[in-house]
């Protein structure tokens, strides 16, 4: 299907550097006087690519949009074709040729509805991206998006490559088609280029991984997923290959011109263009980062019902550096080379037992998950700074990780005898020595005797861990809320809260900050930016803070609102950095009278909140409060930031503050700008959340967290850092950053 003409194989890596590049002006090749040959006279109308895409991005049904697209230029072409035809222009070759591929596309079938969707073009490689809203769609209409998607990215593409590309007959558009897809390879040393520094830690290479896979631009979408070990030296791809179903209908053949392209040239260019992915993604990886000395790739495809491998390689540094990335001949002999699984018959893939599975523990060591509660590590200097302590226990959230520790060895020594399981209980607390674990073993022990704890190691293992008297009571106290029973729940919460508070538990006399959070996150925004110096942080049962937070909740209902204040008030100070005690104590202080003490704790929320649902709460609640008080603007400005990070459901629970901003806009005359928006809160001295601060902490803390192999601290800091970045970079990086596998 593809050129055999070694003349045209020699300028491969020149036509890519046009592609590589995002500068539109100077990404012509050599051989862009070649492209117009056999050209129009220009008595055509044009196709805009850029143009066509602002249209696209901005459109709410861009797949009706290409279709009248598709409509005028047929039209166009009929009107041409009529002697008596009137004074129309006819479409230029790029605007027919696009055309085709959307209709061979399926763009007007009408046997399957396509889906939702919206057009983006990601800032990392400009290409055309569809974007799906809907969360299942048909395998057909999957098929047709990519097609489209590849309709598209191929104009784009084009317009890179040839000068004056509306004059270009289409036989040429279709011959360059066909050396972008043979000449991907070319942009593996060029994008590594582009880094300053060669990427070396586990952060570094997953950041510069990641990166490459949104950089590149492929005619086909790319879709990978990875994983690394910088200790070992590899880094591991697992890639979707491209369908043949997904691959033009036509084809430059020397001696012929354009022809159809039959099932087997569209098999067999899709085999060539699927072995060169793994060799790009080697020859890039392995350019962008010095530390791997071995790539792994896994070309499979996911179907509705099976998933299978195509290939599975691993392809070392001195092969891939031994090669001509700008003129890979044929990169099934690369493969071969590598010693690849590889089921080959006349350049057709069939499926192999894959190598490797990205779950491999040389892949994902299991000492990279070890939980903070339980670590006795120290930190280095760098790593400390970033995540504000010196000890990895410093970074723990939940103090029943010791307990549940201990249930998990235990399990299996638990049986259907009382006596067994006591001695168990007992053996284990005298292991531990931890008071707590002690406590709960006494208390299943006393419970086994009594009878009042069956032999069930399952109930066993749940007592042990979250059997105390103030979990269970809180436990029942949020099932009796949510039935809105609010004097049970209010009862068994100061019932669970009665015998702790009374003896003063948890209020840190002898210097010790008795603390909740949430997440490794919230822990890390502790550390770092609320923290005293010298403060001593121990944790108390997430059900502590629940507890006051659901008594809060009752008594404000009831309209009791000092004793709801005091219990948002110490649920605050154990949970300082927490997006729903600090919303509480605000309304408890707002239901008081005390506006100033609601608006304060609000802007307190806003300078720590560090992803998109403790920013946007936090800017809706603000903005409720600023309409209160008659700061108009204030309010806009509060909800229009909130609407930046919230879904619709969360916004539909604000309804009261749609409908106020309807009235603010009348008011206000219309909407503000995001530049006005930010200068209104900045006047009215409200953070911009996330603040500049909060997102330098998240990123500081993620690369100390992965470069030090924490990856529970590491994925809970980067999750945050999606929320609100919003970046596919990003999002690559928490992908790659493995939860513990079931082993």
């Amino acid at each position: 299907m593809a050129e055999t003409n070694d003349g045209e194989r020699g300028r491969l890596g020149r036509l890519f550097a046009a592609l590589v590049s995002t500068d539109d002006e100077d990404g012509a090749v050599d051989s862009a006087a070649d492209a117009s040959e056999g050209a129009g006279d220009g008595n055509t109308t044009v196709l805009d690519i850029e143009e066509l895409s602002d249209t696209l991005l901005v459109s709410p049904d861009p797949m009706a949009l290409l279709a009248g697209f598709v409509v005028d230029v047929r039209a166009r072409i009929e009107a041409s074709a009529r002697p008596d035809g009137d004074e129309t222009l006819p479409p230029s070759p790029l605007e027919v040729h696009l055309s085709s591929r959307l209709v061979e596309a399926g763009l007007l079938e009408t046997d399957v509805d396509l889906p939702s969707m919206h057009v983006v073009r990601p800032r990392a490689s400009g290409l055309f991206y569809l974007r799906v809203d809907e969360p299942r769609v048909p395998e057909l209409a999957r098929t047709r998006v990519l097609r489209i998607e590849a309709a598209l990215n191929a104009a784009l593409l084009a317009s890179h490559v040839i000068d004056d590309v509306n004059d270009a007959p289409i036989e040429e558009l279709v011959r360059v088609e066909q050396r972008v897809a043979r000449s991907i390879t070319s942009q593996a040393l060029e994008l590594a280029g582009r880094a300053e520094t060669p990427a070396r830690s586990e952060w570094e290479v997953r950041r510069a991984l990641s990166l490459g896979i949104e950089s590149l631009r492929l005619p086909h979408r790319l879709t990978a997923r990875f994983r690394v070990n910088v200790a070992l030296g590899i880094a591991a791809f697992e890639v979707d290959l491209v369908s043949p179903d997904v691959w033009p209908q036509t084809a430059f053949v020397d001696g012929l011109g354009v022809v159809p392209a039959t099932s087997e040239m569209r098999r067999r260019a899709a085999t060539d263009y699927n072995a060169r992915l793994a060799v790009l993604l080697a020859g890039y990886a392995l350019a962008a980062c010095p530390q791997l000395r071995e790539v792994w790739v896994s070309g499979v495809v996911d179907g509705a019902k099976s998933h299978a491998c195509y290939y599975s390689a691993r392809l070392g540094r001195g092969l891939v550096e031994s090669l001509d990335l700008d003129d890979v001949r044929d990169p099934l002999a690369v493969l071969r080379d590598a010693g690849a699984a590889l089921d080959e018959r006349d350049r057709t893939l069939a499926p192999v037992s894959p190598g490797f599975s990205l779950d491999d523990e040389l892949l994902c060591p299991a000492s990279r998950h070890e939980l903070p509660e339980l670590s006795e590590r120290g930190l280095a200097d760098a790593a400390a700074s970033a995540l504000g302590c010196s000890q990895v226990r410093e970074l723990a959230v939940d103090e029943a990780t010791p307990r549940r520790a201990v249930a998990r060895e235990l399990s299996r020594e638990l049986s259907g005898s009382t006596e067994a399981n006591v001695r168990a209980l007992l053996g284990a607390a005298r292991a531990s020595g931890r008071a707590d674990v002690v406590d709960a073993a006494n208390r299943c022990v006393t419970a086994l005797i009594a009878g009042t704890l069956a032999d069930d190691p399952v109930a066993i293992e749940e007592a042990f861990v979250e059997g105390d008297d103030l979990t269970r009571r809180t436990r029942r106290a949020r099932e009796l809320l949510a039935a809105r029973d609010l004097d049970g729940a209010a009862r068994l919460a100061e019932e669970a809260l009665l015998p702790v508070d009374g003896l003063g538990s948890f209020d840190g006399a002898d210097g010790t900050r008795w603390l909740s959070f949430g997440s490794y996150a919230e822990r890390v925004i502790y550390n770092r930016l609320v923290a005293p110096p010298g403060a001593r942080v121990a944790l108390v049962p997430a059900s502590y803070p629940e507890a006051h937070t659901i008594a809060a909740v009752c008594d404000l209902a009831r309209g009791r609102a000092e004793d709801a204040l005091a219990h948002a008030r110490r649920a605050s100070e154990v949970s300082p950095v927490s997006t729903q005690a600090t919303i509480n104590l605000a309304q408890c202080l707002e239901a008081a009278g005390d506006l100033d003490g609601a608006e304060q704790e609000l802007a307190r929320l806003l300078s720590f909140a560090h992803d998109a649902e403790s920013v946007g709460v936090g800017y809706l609640q603000m903005a409720q409060l600023q309409w209160q008080r008659g700061r108009v603007l204030a309010a806009q400005a509060c909800y229009q930031r909130a609407t930046r990070h919230l879904g619709a459901p969360a916004l539909v629970a604000g309804l009261a503050v749609v409908a106020l901003i309807g009235h603010v806009g009348a008011s206000a005359g219309g909407e503000l700008t995001p530049e006005q928006a930010d200068s209104v809160l900045v006047a009215a001295g409200i953070p911009l959340a996330p603040t500049e601060e909060v997102m330098t902490t998240l990123l500081d803390a993620a690369r100390a967290a992965t470069d030090a192999e924490l990856f529970g601290v590491a994925r809970s800091l980067v999750r945050a850092l999606c929320t609100v970045a919003r970046d596919d970079v990003t999002y690559g990086v928490y992908r790659s950053l493995e939860e513990e596998p079931d082993r």
